[in-house]
């Protein structure tokens, strides 16, 4: 039996499996936690499958084929909060269809389809039921065939509604997505390289699809003549594809040739993007889509700026309606962000929906319209799943599903700006991140940062791109957690997140460590002392000036070997006569090398720097550890990364990287 090993050695326990059609044997996973992420807690009661109550009629497809469809038109406004609205597939028959089934691998992640309402008039979901092979996330034990009463939702005409297993009870609903299990702790699960799905109203066949090697036949005979449709990929990089009835050529002839297997998933969407399609630069959008009418899931990424050529990355950003300046995005903020990453060929494209810009504006950081993206006020919010949360807390990922568009899921990051993450509401952590996957929270409120401010400007920037570093694979002290480190050149080094990035051959270097050393850990330097740290007004280029500068490294610095110390060498990024570092802070240079903790981690290491650019995993949503497409994490890395293989729909937990560093002095001084 495979096994996925995440952070350490785990078994699985072999299935029992009921019912008369062998399953595969299933792959397990696990989902470590760090801070508040990790995995669900399913209930742990087993049982045979029970039938679910016949549900009252429905309208059933008719049976005929359809002539090509013309090119969807689809509109970049994707943020609205109900049904999107959807070109429907010319020529294609009226019913309710199943159109997408999406590939799975681990028996804890979650099996997912698509069902696409046709029929001319809104649809109960309760209505139907669901047919699948089926298992018990928490025992193991397996069911060849399970059916699945379906939830009361108002799904209208050509719209698409998103089914899932529910694996753990943590996972929300969303505005077109249900999450579904039976009393028994069943859910539905198949693997790519074997299944079935049907949709039944009244005793009989809706809809009806096998692939693989599964041989299961439809109740109603006639849903289904000739072989299955051709199996998904077994391999763990294989999340986020699927198969689908093609939006151009949407038809239902009851056979394998209504359907084609895709590259991308398009979940809640149109299924738009063809067979063969490939991301030719890693960034998790198929090339396709960056075409002037090329579309994704219904999104018109090409008019939200998505070209060929460069590398995107999309972030939703919603916020908490709140006075304090400190939660609300700034467009001074957004536009540093951009800059930095445009200088690698890297596109970000933030949507913070009407708060810049009325209608539509990418340049404004608007891919909304009209839409707000402001959201209820929250005294506290955390990026846990919501059986951790603390009494009184809100969940990321609640707001997150009441809130994002699902056919985003597999382009967006999703940023929550809110207030702060202590039960009590007051200042605290600047933000916490997935490590590798979609989602990271900034909370800069209590921060007593003021409107127009640089220092709110630079002190949003750098938080929101030191925890988007998370989610692209970066830790602390690039490929380690060893923080502190003077030579990694980097927002996501704590020696320069907050006081911005040095000159690196002049005396702000030794700004910044005496910065740290007095704010952060309570030491005194030349001058100041914990009570009175060095303010940041003494920085040069410091978060009061609007040349404030963040960055990831781009690995050049030389190493620096604790037991022997240069003051001289700097950072190891060039020297000038007369400037130097003053490690052991006697206020003077020293012209012998010496050994010191710079970074007060109890020992005396060789630090090295890390080349964050060229490691970050844009696309985390295909593989194993990576999550990404194709790609592993680079065999320096040095603590390895607990994610476990999701699609964006049916994972949406990943491991948190919390924020542990102490708060500056200035903000705890503000919280008595």
């Amino acid at each position: 039996m495979q096994t996925q090993k995440q952070g350490g050695n785990m078994h699985c326990p072999s299935p029992t499996i009921k019912g008369s059609a062998a399953l595969p044997a299933l792959l397990c996973a696990m989902l470590t936690a760090c801070g508040g992420g990790g995995g669900g807690d399913s209930p742990s009661s087993a049982s045979a499958a029970t039938a679910a109550p016949a549900p009252a009629a429905a309208p059933a497809p008719s049976s005929s084929s359809s002539a090509p469809a013309p090119a969807p038109a689809a509109s970049p406004d994707a943020g609205s909060l109900s049904f999107p609205s959807m070109p429907a597939p010319a020529g294609a028959p009226s019913g309710v269809f199943i159109s997408e089934v999406a590939n799975n691998v681990y028996s804890n992640s979650v099996s997912w389809l698509e069902i696409y309402n046709n029929s001319s008039a809104a649809i109960d979901l309760s209505r139907y039921s669901l047919r699948a092979p089926a298992i018990n996330p928490a025992t193991q034990e397996a069911a060849a065939s399970v059916s699945f009463a379906l939830p009361q939702l108002t799904v209208p005409n050509n719209s698409y509604v998103v089914i899932g297993a529910r694996v753990n009870s943590n996972l929300q609903n969303g505005i077109n997505n249900v999450y579904i299990a039976n009393a028994q702790n069943q859910v539905p699960y198949w693997q790519g390289q074997t299944g079935f799905a049907e949709l039944q109203s009244a005793g009989a066949t809706v809809d009806f699809v096998r692939f693989g090697t599964s041989t299961e036949q439809p109740t109603t005979a006639s849903a289904w003549s000739g072989p299955s449709v051709a199996a998904m990929s077994g391999s763990a990089s294989s999340y986020n594809t699927s198969i689908v009835r093609s939006f151009a050529r949407f038809k239902q002839t009851h056979t394998a040739g209504d359907w084609n297997l895709v590259n991308f998933a398009t979940p809640g969407g149109i299924n738009d993007v063809a067979s063969g399609v490939i991301d030719s630069d890693g960034d998790g959008i198929p090339d396709s889509a960056k075409l002037s009418g090329g579309t994704y899931g219904g999104l018109d990424l090409y008019a939200m700026g998505a070209r060929p050529g460069q590398r995107e990355l999309f972030i939703h950003v919603d916020y908490l309606s709140s006075s304090d300046p400190g939660v609300t995005p700034d467009v001074r903020a957004l536009d540093k962000i951009v800059q930095a990453f445009r200088k690698q060929n890297i596109a970000v494209h933030f949507d913070v929906g009407n708060l810049f810009s009325a209608s539509f504006a990418p340049d404004q950081h608007n891919l909304s319209g009209a839409s707000t993206h402001q959201r209820a006020s929250q005294r506290c919010t955390q990026l846990v799943q919501p059986s951790q949360l603390a009494s009184g807390c809100t969940s990321l990922y609640a707001t997150k599903s009441a809130n994002m568009d699902i056919r985003r899921k597999p382009v967006f990051r999703y940023l929550l700006m809110a207030s702060s993450q202590q039960p009590g509401g007051q200042a605290g952590a600047s933000g916490s991140a997935e490590m590798v996957g979609d989602d990271f929270l900034v909370t800069l409120g209590g921060w007593g940062l003021k409107s127009g401010s640089w220092l709110l400007a630079n002190y949003q920037a750098a938080t929101i791109m030191h925890e988007l570093g998370h989610t692209l694979g970066l830790r602390h002290g690039g490929d380690e957690d060893e923080a502190a480190k003077p030579n990694y050149f980097s927002v996501m080094n704590y020696l320069y997140q907050i006081s911005g990035l040095p000159s690196m051959t002049g005396s702000s270097v030794t700004q910044r460590y005496y910065y740290w050393l007095s704010n952060y850990q309570g030491k005194s330097v030349p001058g100041y002392s914990a009570s009175q740290p060095f303010p940041e007004s003494a920085l040069d280029d410091g978060p009061e000036t609007a040349n404030f500068r963040i960055d990831y490294s781009n690995g050049s610095s030389l190493p620096m070997d604790e037991n022997k110390l240069d003051e001289s060498a700097l950072i190891g990024r060039g020297q000038v006569a007369g400037s130097y570092a003053d490690w052991n802070t006697n206020g003077a240079q020293d012209s012998a090398t010496y050994a010191w903790d710079i970074n007060n981690s109890g020992s005396k290491t060789l630090m090295r720097d890390y080349n964050d650019w060229a490691n970050l995993v844009l696309n985390p949503r295909r593989l194993v550890n990576a999550n990404n497409s194709g790609m592993v994490m680079p065999s320096s890395y040095k603590t390895g990364i607990s994610s476990q293989g999701f699609d964006p729909v049916g994972m949406p937990f990943q491991t948190i990287h919390a924020q542990e560093h102490p708060l500056p002095m200035r903000i705890r001084q503000l919280q008595h």
